[in-house]
Parts: structure tokens; sequence; C-alpha cells
């Protein structure tokens, strides 16, 4: 699999299974399966019984939709017939009831996402929903096939068990041809755009072919509604943050095209800041605005925390549609770390939504630094917003005796960081 640097397990959170801006959409492209033949525009020919054939293992009586049938219709809808991609394995078993404690869902975050409030209200384990699923490509199978793994309960409808396995199936049809991408296309995105852009791409996309497929042949369900539904109350918001790729990626990739024949032309251009993932933007939209941070050389950069993470850290403190307009002018950022402080740095794109922000920040530090019981948070850390000129702000957290004697200072486009010990 040549993409296995931006294609990592889908390690399932709540199933691993509307538009913003409109953009021009993509014209259909011509695929190329899993054998590299072209796929002409119509796919109706028929494929062997044995090439086309779901062979369905494990507790198959759970299964409640004949597995075969979703599989072509999900290749059809990628106008790809089942004689260029190899058929899956579906492995039925009991609906997992997995948990993820505060440790599983907080393995990628820094010290930094605590101090903000991104693991907030995990007083318990999260349990995944059914049903679920989740794709082991072939390198981690006992042969030479995808399989596809789905935990089903007892009371799951119907449809919500036959639009996780439409989902499932668009994972294999990305893995077997690759996102549709020629090599040099491939290696063009890997050298622009981070893993964690891609995936939330990846979800979008099987997100959006299972939109496709509810319209197209279920009844009774609102996968749309659903989807926004479940970001919106999801806690504590490390989860949120997880499931912001299924929810932000659905509307990225409904924005930038027609139909899942579309879906290559979005893979090559995925984009290169979770500001352009939020707001539906192609990567050359909205381009980071310039920012310059100077500091004393014991502060260390950590690199940018973007747009998603802002707004999923003010919804502990301010309602979820406030959170969302007070990071909608995000322009740039830049994090520094000096041992346990930290000096966050955010620029907007004007001053009205620098203001905006400032008075979100402000309520939303003032709720951390007054909860009584913070999870991994220490109880004596301390905030303070700073307004460095009309359109940056600055977050510094730390010890306070840090936190209060930081200067920031703004010199043109660049911004100082100083303190007598820096």
């Amino acid at each position: 699999m040549r993409y296995g640097a931006l294609l990592a397990l889908c390690v399932v959170l709540a199933g691993c299974g509307g538009s913003l801006g409109l953009g021009s959409a993509p014209a259909d492209d011509v695929c190329r399966g899993a054998t590299g033949v072209e796929t002409p525009e119509s796919v109706a020919s028929t494929a062997p019984p044995d090439a086309s054939r779901v062979e369905v293992r494990g507790d198959g009586d759970r299964l409640p939709v004949n597995a075969t049938v979703v599989w072509l219709r999900v290749l059809d809808l990628h106008g790809l017939s089942p004689a260029e991609v190899p058929a899956p394995v579906v492995r039925v078993a009991p609906a997992s009831e997995q948990t993820f404690s505060q440790t599983d869902l907080d393995g990628n975050m820094d010290r930094f996402g605590n101090l903000i409030g991104l693991n907030e209200n995990q007083s318990r384990d999260v349990t995944l929903t059914s049903p679920d699923g989740y794709v082991a490509p072939p390198d981690f199978t006992d042969g030479n096939y995808s399989r596809v793994n789905v935990g089903i309960g007892g009371d799951d409808p119907v449809a919500d068990v036959e639009a996780t396995l439409a989902h499932e199936y668009v994972h294999v049809v990305q893995i077997e041809t690759d996102f549709c991408l020629t090599d040099e296309e491939l290696t063009q995105v890997q050298a622009n755009v981070s893993p964690g852009m891609f995936d939330a791409v990846r979800e979008g996309a099987a997100e959006y072919v299972a939109d496709v497929y509810a319209e197209r042949y279920l009844e009774g369900i609102d996968l749309r509604a659903e989807r926004r539904a479940a970001y919106e109350r999801a806690r504590p918001n490390a989860w949120k943050l997880s499931r912001a790729g299924y929810y932000y990626g659905y509307r990225h990739v409904a924005a930038r095209a027609e139909s899942p024949r579309q879906l290559p032309a979005v893979y090559e251009t995925p984009p290169e800041t979770t500001e352009q993932l939020v707001h539906g933007l192609r990567p050359d939209e909205a381009p980071p605005v310039p920012l310059s941070v100077r500091a004393g050389e014991k502060w260390q950069s950590r690199g940018t925390v973007g747009e998603l993470r802002l707004q999923v850290a003010l919804t502990e403190g301010v309602a979820e549609s406030r959170a969302a307009e007070a990071a909608a002018g995000w322009g740039n950022d830049t994090l520094l770390r000096r041992g346990d402080d930290y000096v966050w740095i955010v620029r907007m794109d004007d001053a009205a939504n620098a203001s905006d922000l400032e008075t979100a920040l402000e309520s939303h530090v003032d709720g951390l630094a007054a909860a009584t019981d913070p999870i991994g948070r220490p109880s004596d850390i301390a905030y303070r917003v700073v307004r460095v000129d009309e359109e940056t702000l600055g977050l510094v957290v730390g010890e306070s005796t840090t936190v209060e004697s930081l200067r920031i200072s703004a010199e043109g486009e660049a911004v100082n960081v100083s303190t007598e010990a820096a």
C-alpha cells in the first residue's frame, strides 16, 4: 500500500461510521482500481460471483443486510466495478462496548491541551456506541484482502447498520485504490499535508458517501442531523476533538464534491490548516496571515495549535455557537513553551475578530481558573489574556509569577516575548 504514511488504521471512536461555502465542483474523475485498469463512467457490468461476493465471517446472523449488495452499491457510487476492486471480508461481532479512558483520549495531546481545557469534564470513561466498525488493510489480515470489522448491538436499527457498513466500505475503496491518485499525486500530498489533515478528509469522504448512499437507498435516517448532534454533545473535549474529523471532514468534502466520483480531486487537494478544514476551503484559500514571534532562547516553539483546537477548547467555557464564532476569525498562531509555562500567540484576521476572541477567551480562562475539581490540571495554574495589538492576542499559562511578569509586545508584524529571566 503506497499511502501507509497517511492512511493509518482507523481506530473507531464512535462508529468509524452539511456543506459550507460553495466552491467550483471538480469534474468526475476516472479512477484506477486495484488492478490499475481505468474504470469507465458506467459500471453496470457484472463480475464473476467469486470476485464480487463479500464473505461474511463471525456472528453473521447479527448482520441484517446483504453485505455484497451494499458493497456493489458503494462501488457504483464511486464509478468502480467489482472486477477492479477486490471484495473485502466482513467480520461481524457483538457490539464491542469498548471504553476509552482519559489516557486513551489524551494520547496525542501535550500538557498544554490539558491546561486550556481540551480534557475537561473527563470524570468518566467514554463508551463506544453501536453499530461501530473499522477496516484492517491487507497487511494486517491473514490473507490478501481488506477486512471490515463490524460490531452490532441487538437493538441497532437496520438502516444504521447498513450506513455504517457503507462508510467502512469507502475505506476499503480508499485502501485498495490508493485514493485513486497517481504516485506523483500521492507524493505531492505527502509533502504538503499533515497526516491529521488527510485523516479528516479520509473520514469526511466516508461520511459523505454514506450520506449519498442513505439518500438513495435508505429510509428513516438523517445522517447529517445525527452527525451534527453527535459532535455538539461530545464530551469530554478530547472526545469532541476526535469527532471533529468526521464532522468537519464531512462538511469540507461536501463543499468540494457533488458526487462520490469527484472524490479523487478532493483527496488531491486536502486542506493544509484546520481553518480550511472547518470552512470548506481549498489549500490556496485563506492562507495563514504573517506572524513572527521572537523570544529568549529558553523558550521553545511548539508549532501551531490551529482554529479547530481553539474552537473546541472554548466550548468548555462558552456555548458551542459562541465558540465557533469566536474562533472563526483565526489567522495564525504560535505556541511557545519554557518548562511548565506556555505562551500562545494568536493573530486574528482583523481587530473585530480579535475583540470577539478576547471576550470569549477571558470568559473561558476565568472558568478554568475557578474550577474546583480540574481534571489533569494543577489547581494553582494561572492564566492571563494579553491584547498585543489590534489583531493579536496572547494567552500566558503557567506558574503565577511567570504569568504576571511576562511581557508581550508588538513590533510591526512581529511579536516579542520576554521576561527578566528569559
